[in-house]
């Protein structure tokens, strides 16, 4: 059985990625793989930035580091409010000026996507969709909609951050090939009402194998033999504090608020 962990959108959020990066290891995860957002929101953009350059795992650029990177003045964010974009405008020029510009260039340097093959099984990982990096793939996406946009992905598992809620699903395509998505949730500033910081262990083996490692998710058929299921993993860290450095960095409020909330 094929093992690995996926994490992303950590958000400037020290703290968090610790915590996640701790609990892999306590699981005993052999591969990591980064989905992107190491920047934004959060108080600490240069010491994630450092850390994950330390770990030397796969890294995908999310929207937030690529607008960050290449000094485009925004991030390509979606706000759903006036207060919601002004608060994303103070973030982005907050981070902007934090970061050094070997920062910045390591930003804008990291690859859209990357791609592996695990018991036959092609899996791609990118930040928003296959074919943009700041496309929401949200929970309520219909079946109809991902087999059109697996079609052209040449993967059977699309691995993808940006929503910050984990989820997976297993699409039916008109050939009768099954695709799979897998949402890797957030570590540094969840959306799912839960403020732990998250990640998603994704398993790829036989069916008895997976019914065994991973019983409470519905395992699919995804290639030859192979069967795909993931375990979200939640990790408690000191919310709270972060908060209130996220505050005292001059930070807007209610992205602590945020933070608190999940």
């Amino acid at each position: 059985m094929r093992r690995f962990a996926l994490y992303s959108d950590l958000h400037g959020n020290i703290e968090a990625l610790d915590a996640v990066l701790a609990d892999i290891a306590v699981a005993g995860v052999p591969e990591r793989y980064c989905l992107g957002d190491l920047v934004g929101y959060g108080p600490d953009p240069s010491a994630v930035i450092a850390r994950i350059r330390e770990t030397g795992d796969v890294v995908i650029r999310g929207n937030y580091d690529d607008g960050v990177g290449h000094r485009a003045g925004q991030c390509g964010c979606y706000y759903a409010t006036p207060e919601a974009k002004a608060d994303g405008e103070a973030s982005y020029a907050w981070t902007d000026a934090a970061l050094d510009d070997a920062e910045h260039a390591y930003l804008a340097a990291l690859p859209d996507e990357h791609r592996i093959v695990a018991d036959g099984v092609r899996i791609l990982l990118a930040h928003g969709s296959p074919r943009k990096i700041n496309e929401y793939l949200l929970p309520d996406r219909t079946d109809d909609f991902l087999a059109r946009l697996a079609e052209g992905a040449e993967a059977d598992v699309v691995c993808v951050g940006h929503v910050h809620m984990p989820y997976h699903r297993a699409v039916k395509l008109a050939s009768g090939r099954i695709v799979h998505y897998i949402s890797s949730g957030s570590v540094g500033k969840p959306k799912d009402g839960d403020p732990r910081a998250g990640w998603v262990e994704v398993l790829i083996g036989a069916p008895e194998e997976l019914d065994a490692a991973a019983p409470n998710d519905e395992a699919a058929e995804c290639a030859g033999a192979a069967n795909v299921a993931i375990r979200v993993h939640r990790v408690a860290y000191d919310v709270d504090a972060v908060a209130r450095r996220l505050v005292m960095a001059g930070l807007p409020a209610r992205l602590a608020e945020a933070l608190r909330n999940g």
